[in-house]
């Protein structure tokens, strides 16, 4: 039953993705074609030049001074409110959110009561961006906010 609710999840993310870039393609859809008919007739009227000898790459061990990043982490927050019961938001909580158990979703629920707020998760900003529309789709007062 979680993974089916994680594949759900996975499933609303992509659909938020490609909701984005079909508005994109929809909002100058002459500007679009116009541009990719251009692209493919440079295509096909580009000489191919052959080079007449390879590149030397010299290969070497890379330079320690980049160093990737790990990727910036969100938390998702809940706001308390006066709208919806207790087990109501637990269940949305509950249904949305495949990580959390109903005694998990229970206790960040009271959190949130007591509080005013509290951190639902931490996870990379698509992921927190889903769950925070889930929880607003649901009724409940949410958002994101960096990580220190």
């Amino acid at each position: 039953q979680k993974s089916m609710r994680f594949r759900s999840a996975i499933c609303l993310l992509l659909a938020l993705c490609a909701r984005k870039c079909n508005s994109l393609l929809l909002s100058s859809p002459n500007c679009v074609h116009a541009r990719a008919s251009a692209c493919i007739k440079m295509a096909v009227e580009t000489p191919v030049r052959v080079p007449e000898r390879a590149p030397v790459i010299n290969p070497g061990k890379p330079s320690d001074e980049r160093q990737s990043d790990p990727a910036k982490k969100y938390k998702l927050l809940l706001f308390n409110d006066n709208v919806n019961r207790r087990e109501y938001v637990a269940k949305v909580l509950v249904s949305n959110i495949p990580e959390l158990s109903q005694a998990d979703a229970y206790v960040i629920m009271q959190s949130a009561h007591k509080n005013g707020m509290a951190v639902v998760g931490i996870w990379l900003f698509e992921l927190a961006e889903a769950y925070c529309e889930l929880l607003k789709s649901g009724g409940l007062i949410s958002n994101i906010e960096e990580e220190d």
